[in-house]
């Protein structure tokens, strides 16, 4: 007969305040410093994918690094061409304020990380129910480099606003659907809140918990 599993030993204090300071402190960078990102910084980013989480322990992604500012330039051409298309979804004042918003770092930037999803052959565990687990395991493993990152002092945006499609033309991509383009550099800007928030864009929201144990 086997006894139990031993549980995980908690996180010491020390721990525990590092990795809150690192979360409270992650912020969707657009300004970037021109400086070279060490290589050995790189790696210890890029790192992350491989402690990721994902679905069927899958790890359904490619990371493409894009040094090459001809490269970097054609993926700002694809976020010109979708900024202008989604600037028409709003109107009025709001329209005035989201053309006064800086939305990327990929000219600034040394470095650009493009994810895209890559699924295994075959059928993947987990797959069978709730759609989009694969999609959501590329975010988890986003979620973790923009830690990494932050804990190593970098700066990292995510930058949606690119049409796939156009960027497997545009930069001759190996097979995948790209999913996000990450800027990667050193700040140029020291952020105390979201760039969103003190921009006037939007406000934080306090969560929404819905416990169906508690009777009204």
């Amino acid at each position: 007969m086997t006894g139990a599993a031993p549980r995980p030993a908690p996180a010491g204090a020390q721990d525990r305040a590092a990795l809150w300071r690192v979360m409270e402190a992650r912020r969707d960078h657009r300004h970037f410093r021109p400086d070279p990102v060490p290589p050995e910084l790189l790696a210890r980013v890029l790192d992350a994918f491989r402690v990721a989480p994902s679905v069927g322990l899958s790890q359904p992604w490619q990371v493409t690094v894009i040094r090459d500012p001809a490269r970097r330039a054609q993926v700002h051409a694809s976020f010109v061409q979708v900024r202008a298309r989604e600037r028409l979804s709003f109107s009025g004042e709001r329209r005035d304020l989201y053309d006064t918003l800086k939305l990327e770092g990929i000219l600034d930037a040394p470095l650009g990380l493009l994810v895209s999803l890559d699924l295994p052959p075959g059928p993947v565990l987990g797959t069978g129910g709730l759609g989009g687990a694969p999609e959501a395991s590329v975010a988890c493993a986003v979620t973790l480099a923009w830690l990494a990152a932050t804990a190593e002092g970098l700066g990292l945006g995510w930058l949606s606003l690119v049409d796939g499609q156009d960027l497997r033309e545009r930069l001759d991509l190996p097979p995948g659907r790209p999913l996000a383009y990450l800027c990667l550099g050193w700040p140029a800007l020291t952020l105390d809140a979201p760039l969103l928030e003190t921009t006037g864009w939007a406000r934080r929201r306090p969560l929404r918990v819905n416990d169906t144990d508690v009777t009204p």
